[in-house]
């Protein structure tokens, strides 16, 4: 019987600097996390159009909303950049696998993994070395979370919600470190979900409930007003130094260069 115990750490980033993007190699233990403010894109949605293969430009226009299927071709294709540049493809040859959890990866480069995380105005793009999950969410001034404490969180994490001086962010800060976690680990929101440690500190997590024998770190951060994020990556050292921000340009010239594509 397996009695090895993985660690997961959660802390607070306090305060992130948002640093425009620079072309500069992903470093071993580094990650790097692009955000996209959503309404500086509306007006490049159709130059963003053309990078997107026949599939997804079919997929785009399966979403009923307008403004869903203008996030799918802005997100979509800005990922398609920022992978590109990273792995000095062309953007139009950058291609998603999936694997059977629905996870997409590039087959052409395993090393590199990404994960993309959106919420009303904004999202953002983890990329690591390492295994790497993301959440962001907008905290809803209307949502009442109450009656979902139970179901998602164990019986001190209810206590800490409650408890708190901002039950809102404290609710906030809880779900999108589950989430990151489980969207790096590829497990999705399942029956498990509520025996995910979620509060600051260190945790012992049985093998046999993430299938995963790797220690984990997740931090939380700001990412702009009423939006909070998290990010879990398997554990790497200093990860505040090796944390970095950046915004991706709303030109397409800028995005040809992050890419490093020539525009002809």
């Amino acid at each position: 019987m397996r009695t090895f115990k993985p660690v997961i750490e959660y802390s607070t980033i306090k305060d992130i600097k948002l640093i425009p993007c620079k072309l500069a190699p992903l470093d071993t233990d580094e990650i790097i996390i692009y955000t996209i403010y959503l309404p500086d894109f509306i007006e490049l949605k159709s130059d963003l159009s053309q990078f997107l293969t026949s599939k997804e430009l079919k997929k785009a226009q399966r979403f009923f909303k307008e403004i869903d299927r203008s996030r799918f071709i802005i997100y979509r294709s800005i990922l398609k950049f920022v992978l590109a540049a990273h792995t000095k493809l062309n953007v139009k040859h950058i291609y998603l696998d999936y694997q059977f959890n629905k996870k997409p990866y590039l087959a052409s480069h395993p090393w590199l993994f990404f994960n993309l995380s959106h919420s009303e105005d904004f999202a953002a793009i983890a990329v690591s070395r390492k295994n790497v999950g993301l959440d962001i969410e907008y905290m809803s001034k209307d949502f009442n979370f109450t009656s979902l404490l139970p179901d998602v969180f164990d019986d001190n994490q209810v206590l800490q919600i409650q408890n708190a001086a901002d039950k809102k962010h404290a609710f906030y800060t809880s779900w999108t470190r589950k989430e990151a976690f489980v969207k790096a680990l590829g497990k999705g929101i399942d029956e498990d979900f509520k025996q995910i440690p979620s509060l600051d500190g260190q945790h012992k997590i049985d093998f046999s409930l993430i299938k995963n024998s790797k220690n984990w770190q997740v931090n939380s951060f700001n990412l702009a007003d009423s939006y909070l994020g998290a990010v879990a990556f398997e554990n790497l050292s200093a990860i505040t130094r090796n944390l970095v921000f950046y915004i991706i340009p709303n030109k397409i010239d800028k995005l040809l260069e992050m890419a490093q594509i020539k525009n002809n």
